[in-house]
């Protein structure tokens, strides 16, 4: 690899962490609470791949925000090519959103990987380019956004590869008259707002979601977070989110009081930001919550996936695996809704579909080989019987794949004169201190008086 490639994957996985990453997200229904200045540049946000296209030599590489690259042979990227040689550029890179447009509706981002993988539908993916990084050598310095996009219409004029749409606007009331008319009336994703300020906004509408609540956490307040899922129709609940903006100081205290009479036990563990792990539920409770956006892949270009997890009334909660779904930006919860059941209708999964697509899941990573943290193995004899408990613990070592917990804990019961003679448990958790808790706490529970460990096993 040349070095030129290499500072093309760095500048590739940077732009995407240093500026796209860091819009400030606001309710369509706030702009003009929010959104300040006397000038913008408003471009309509569309629902694709984000990809920096890289001309070096009269070709184009085009790389992800991880620095890989997606796709070869397009024809939007030869025309892409065509453009800038045509315009007498030398080299450049420039940030654009990769999409397939849809015959009805506004396009979605599961539409590229699907295109992608269909040689009929390939050549009619689009680059929509919003963004200059480099021209001929130099760092793209403008006065505005609308001096980039002015010069991206200069570039850019086939139907394949157009720059995306761009109004000017002198005040909040007229962004909010292009959020009516592009979202509101034509069902455009949202908007990217450039301010005079040099503050970039990214406007989208709030969208109400019926979730169940099957765990919580809690804190000096009371109710920290609510972990929130949704329903399959298989039965099974993804879940989804954890937030609990909107409840007022005297809610969380009410609320923690009703949910102490719902615990559960539970195989799965999921902490939060303290080490804490959310106690389980027993799925009863139905909110209504607003999220401001639901995305299925995140700034690191890696879909998002969601823990797959099953209630049983002797058992508790199951994790049944990982599966594609969303992370929800922004969650407010509006309301309990007492007329509805955590049931495959009244919290339906389709609810986030609609939405934002899920992405087809990835090919799993190798990564590194797990690492056996403990074993230990434990056997006790008795009128002929043979017992054993053996507890594991596991550093997965593949939980940046999203596919996989950090940690996982696994306890094996045999006795040779019960009629089940084998019971298998596990627990999983993202903290090496909670699992390792677990491990200890489950060797106590288990382990009295009479057992022997086998040490050489």
């Amino acid at each position: 690899m040349t070095a030129m490639e290499q500072n093309d994957i760095q500048t590739a996985i940077k732009y995407k962490k240093n500026v796209a990453g860091r819009f400030v997200a606001v309710e369509g229904a706030k702009i003009k609470q929010l959104v300040g200045g006397t000038r913008f540049s408003v471009t309509r946000k569309i629902d694709g791949h984000l990809q920096v296209v890289f001309f070096r030599d009269g070709r184009c590489t085009m790389l992800n925000a991880q620095g890989k690259q997606k796709a070869d042979g397009l024809k939007c990227l030869d025309i892409f090519a065509e453009s800038l040689k045509a315009a007498g550029v030398k080299s450049a890179a420039v940030a654009a959103e990769l999409y397939f447009p849809a015959e009805s509706g506004r396009p979605r981002c599961s539409d590229v990987i699907s295109a992608l993988a269909d040689s009929g539908k390939k050549d009619l993916l689009r680059l929509a380019p919003f963004d200059i990084i480099e021209l001929d050598g130099a760092p793209w310095t403008p006065e505005d956004y609308a001096d980039t996009h002015g010069k991206l219409c200069a570039l850019f004029k086939d139907e394949a590869v157009r720059p995306v749409q761009m109004r000017s606007a002198s005040s909040a009331d007229e962004v909010r008259e292009i959020y009516d008319e592009w979202v509101e009336g034509e069902g455009a994703e949202g908007l990217v707002v450039h301010s005079d300020s040099h503050i970039i906004w990214k406007v989208k509408p709030r969208h109400s979601i019926d979730a169940a609540v099957i765990g919580y956490t809690t804190s000096d307040r009371g109710l920290r977070d609510l972990m929130l899922a949704v329903r399959r129709q298989d039965g099974l609940f993804q879940m989804f989110a954890v937030g609990s903006n909107g409840f007022s100081e005297e809610d969380r205290l009410k609320i923690v009081d009703r949910l102490a009479g719902l615990h559960v036990e539970s195989q799965y563990v999921l902490s939060d930001s303290r080490g804490i792990a959310y106690q389980m539920l027993r799925p009863e409770l139905v909110f209504e919550v607003s999220v401001l956006e639901l995305v299925a892949r995140g700034n690191d270009d890696k879909v998002k996936m969601n823990p797959l997890l099953r209630f049983d009334d002797a058992q508790g909660w199951l994790l049944e695996g990982t599966t594609p779904g969303v992370k929800a930006l922004s969650v407010t919860i509006e309301r309990e809704r007492t007329d509805k059941t955590p049931s495959e209708t009244d919290v339906r999964i389709s609810q986030l579909t609609d939405i934002c697509p899920f992405e087809e899941e990835e090919a799993p990573a190798k990564g590194e080989a797990s690492t056996l943290l403990e074993r230990r193995v434990f056997k006790k004899e008795t009128g002929g019987k043979v017992m054993l408990h053996k507890f594991l613990l596991w550093k997965t070592n593949k939980e940046q794949t999203g596919r996989y917990p950090a940690y996982v804990f696994f306890h094996t019961d045999f006795s040779s004169g019960r009629k089940e003679m084998i019971k298998r448990d596990m627990a999983y958790s993202s903290d090496e201190g909670q699992i390792r808790e677990i491990f200890e706490a489950e060797i106590a529970a288990n382990v009295k008086k009479g057992w022997e460990e086998c040490i050489s096993q």
